[in-house]
């Protein structure tokens, strides 16, 4: 089957009626959201480093001096006792019930207004995936009018091209975009916190300002155009009005955040003046930097005998196709790649449409991140994982801080919520975030990981290695060793769950603790031994981990959340964090149990059915659970998991929700879909001695494939230990595949496996 991509991207006849169904453009630092009104056209725009502040930062509280006593609180069994502890304790420095993070926001839009005479006719718009071009055509009674935008890899502007077959008078400009109705009315008050805009005009150049309260700091945008066949002309209103013009080239950019009264205007104005007008010119330059990493990667399901608009809506009714799927894959990898910049993409990617976005719009990395990123590595974009390492740098005193200041160790804890700043800030007597300890090793995974799919030693010892040195030291500092010789987790923290006889987020020895601190003693065992470094170190971590406590299994026959009788487990939650174990493969004591693998599998059939009130609620949930039923080769698990997130989660641009409906957009799903499906048709492990050292990989060839996706192709698809796979199948089977290993390392490929 040869690989067909004629149609890289969608094509709709619904007119955007909201923020989250707009064509969405980006360059991975500039968001901007194209809402295809032919009347007035806007386009909002973001940036991925402007985020208005929201409240001011406060060092992290000085727990460390109070833990004797809350762990105290928590061995005598008063969880809730402790939380209150904190939340009191932080009221005397000048705290206040949770503290948001700084949140992200539309900064202004950009219009266009075109002259028309009668009714829109034909109206169409349309995004390419593989140049990230929008598209919106549509007509009134005399002319046939064409945009298209896309926002630059090359020179971070947004470049548009209003055309149409007769001339036609435009205006042009910026804004302050207003939101229509939103989603959060306890956050309105945030846009208290900016100020009013202001908006100038200099040599044919649009500046739009507009100032942050709590700071002082302001931001601006600008916009000019570059080229027309028409005539120019501005007034007081500082507005650009174009007459007698079939072709028009405007650009946007942005100039960050300034403080005082400081302006990049006349920087702006030369730039626009030292652009290169032709349009097409521009986007060939940011297509060949955009289509080398977006095509690394082909996926062929079937050829589309569906319009994008008929293809889903027959997903909504519940006729899911291959080829829905595939529009799925590339949706989600289009979307990561457009949201990965300096940093990696945020809960909302890159993209705001609100004032007041669910949960600050912010990092939230006690899941949300990690799925978001999970599709790079195997996709063939591993140069996006720097965006994340980047990130990691950047709050990286924060975490020293955070840990310092929280427990008196050393090494560094990340905080649960994140923006601008690192700090420990954002807790509450619901959410005693402050007692989450591991989300620092969690991301250790993906640094250990990097090195897996990369080969790249260069990178393990200088870059990955000593962030995990870090993580690990903390714990030598946190751990308690018991009179058994056995460590207690304590404060512990399982998120978002509640043991079901408490009611309080606060507990000892959480399972996902367990399991990610374990993961990381074996992942710096295994990259220390096989590069021959760390000796010394590598003994005291094998110590420590023969002092891990035990996982349990509860009276259900389920892996129990928390390793302790103390705490009883609660299903109806829509994280899956006990699971951990199975989210990048098969852990080494679940390998070396299979009664602790059969628990497993009985603790997410159990969720499934006990999810209730949080049925339909975060995607990414689904997606863990789905990596765990596809390590344990559960096939019709992770198929049923697939599809109902395709049914439920996308809207009419294929951009991904949290919730069912779709409701709430959110990028985590973008990163976690094509990851899933990834995982179900090849899967590679490494193969490890009694030493730990990595002495090859054991690669499965489609483990999990579900039945909906009988025959189709992968090109590049790429393998711990470096390989790039090119396989076909049909009616379920192999019938070709291609393994290439630049790296020429030990492999072998098995049976798929069903625990």
């Amino acid at each position: 089957m040869k690989t067909d991509h004629r149609h890289p991207g969608y094509i709709s006849r619904h007119q955007p009626s909201r923020w989250e169904e707009a064509l969405l453009c980006g360059n991975g630092s500039i968001g901007a959201l194209v809402m295809g009104d032919p009347v007035h056209e806007s386009v909002i725009f973001s940036h991925e480093m402007t985020y208005l502040p929201v409240h001011a930062k406060y060092p992290t509280l000085n727990t460390a001096a109070h833990m004797d006593e809350i762990r105290a609180m928590i061995a005598a069994g008063r969880y809730q006792d402790a939380a209150d502890f904190v939340v009191e304790l932080g009221h005397k420095y000048g705290y206040t019930e949770s503290m948001w993070t700084d949140c992200l926001i539309p900064l202004c839009a950009f219009f266009a207004e075109p002259e028309l005479s009668g009714e829109v006719q034909d109206y169409t718009c349309g995004m390419n995936y593989e140049n990230g071009l929008a598209t919106v055509r549509y007509a009134d009674d005399s002319r046939r009018f064409l945009r298209e935008c896309f926002v630059s890899r090359e020179n971070q502007t947004f470049f548009i091209r209003l055309s149409s077959d007769l001339p036609t008078d435009y205006r042009l400009g910026l804004e302050t975009y207003v939101e229509d109705a939103p989603r959060m009315r306890w956050m309105e008050e945030y846009q208290d916190r900016l100020c009013e805009a202001e908006i100038t005009e200099k040599n044919g150049t649009i500046c739009y300002r507009r100032g942050f309260v709590i700071d002082g700091r302001s931001y601006e945008a600008y916009c000019s155009v570059l080229s027309t066949d028409g005539q120019i002309t501005s007034g007081a209103d500082h507005v650009l009005r174009v007459s007698g013009a079939t072709e028009v080239v405007a650009v946007v950019t942005l100039g960050g955040t300034f403080d005082g009264h400081d302006s990049a205007l006349d920087r702006h104005i030369a730039l626009h003046r030292s652009l290169n007008p032709d349009f097409d010119e521009q986007l060939a330059v940011h297509t060949a930097l955009h289509k080398t990493i977006y095509q690394r990667i082909r996926l062929q399901l079937g050829a589309q005998q569906l319009s994008d608009d008929a293809l889903y809506q027959a997903a909504k009714s519940g006729n899911l196709t291959p080829q829905y799927y595939e529009k799925l894959f590339y949706a989600g990898l289009y979307e990561i790649l457009s949201a990965s910049g300096e940093y990696p993409p945020c809960l909302q990617g890159v993209w705001s449409g609100t004032y007041a976005p669910s949960w600050s719009g912010d990092y939230t990395l006690n899941g949300n991140v990690q799925t978001a990123v999970l599709s790079m590595l195997g996709a063939g974009m591993p140069e996006l994982m720097e965006s994340l390492f980047r990130y990691m740098d950047f709050i990286m005193e924060d975490m020293r801080a955070n840990a310092q200041r929280l427990y008196g160790c050393r090494g560094i804890q990340l905080p649960a919520r994140s923006s601008t700043h690192g700090l420990a800030n954002h807790f509450s007597r619901t959410w005693p975030m402050t007692f989450w300890t591991t989300g620092a090793a969690w991301f250790a995974r993906f640094y250990y990981d990097y090195w897996l799919y990369t080969c790249d030693d260069a990178f393990m010892l200088h870059r990955a290695l000593p962030f995990m040195k870090d993580c690990i030291v903390f714990f030598e500092d946190f751990l308690i060793e018991e009179a058994d010789g056995t460590y207690l987790f304590s404060p512990s923290y399982s998120p978002e769950n509640h043991p079901a006889n408490t009611g309080s987020q606060v507990c000892i020895n959480s399972t996902m603790d367990i399991a990610v601190v374990r993961e990381l003693l074996h992942n710096l065992i295994r990259a220390c031994v096989t590069l021959g470094v760390e000796h010394e170190n590598v003994e005291k971590w094998r110590k420590m981990l023969s002092k891990m406590p035990s996982y349990l299994i509860n009276e259900d026959g389920a892996l129990k959340e928390w390793a302790t009788p103390l705490l009883e487990d609660r299903y109806d939650h829509r994280h899956a964090s006990h699971l951990y174990p199975l989210y990048y493969g098969i852990a080494k004591e679940f390998a070396d149990s299979p009664a602790l693998l059969e628990a497993c599998k009985k603790a997410y059939e159990i969720k499934i059915v006990n999810k209730k009130e949080e049925a339909g609620i975060m995607a990414f949930g689904s997606v863990q659970l789905g990596m765990a039923a596809c390590h344990l080769g559960d096939t019709e698990t992770v198929a049923t998991l697939i599809s109902g997130m395709a049914q439920n989660n996308y809207y009419t641009n294929f951009a991904t929700s949290h919730d069912a409906g779709p409701d709430v957009f959110n990028s985590d799903l973008s990163g976690g879909m094509p990851a899933l499906i990834l995982e179900c048709l090849a899967q590679s492990s490494e193969v490890v001695d009694e030493e730990e050292r990595i002495v090859g990989y054991e690669i499965m060839l489609l483990p999990t494939l579900p039945d909906y996706l009988p025959e189709g192709r992968v090109e590049g698809l790429r393998l711990r230990g470096g390989f790039l796979l090119n396989m076909s199948w049909k009616d379920g089977k192999l019938t070709e595949y291609e393994l290439l290993n630049p790296f020429r390392k030990e492999y072998r490929i098995c049976d798929p496996k069903r625990y």
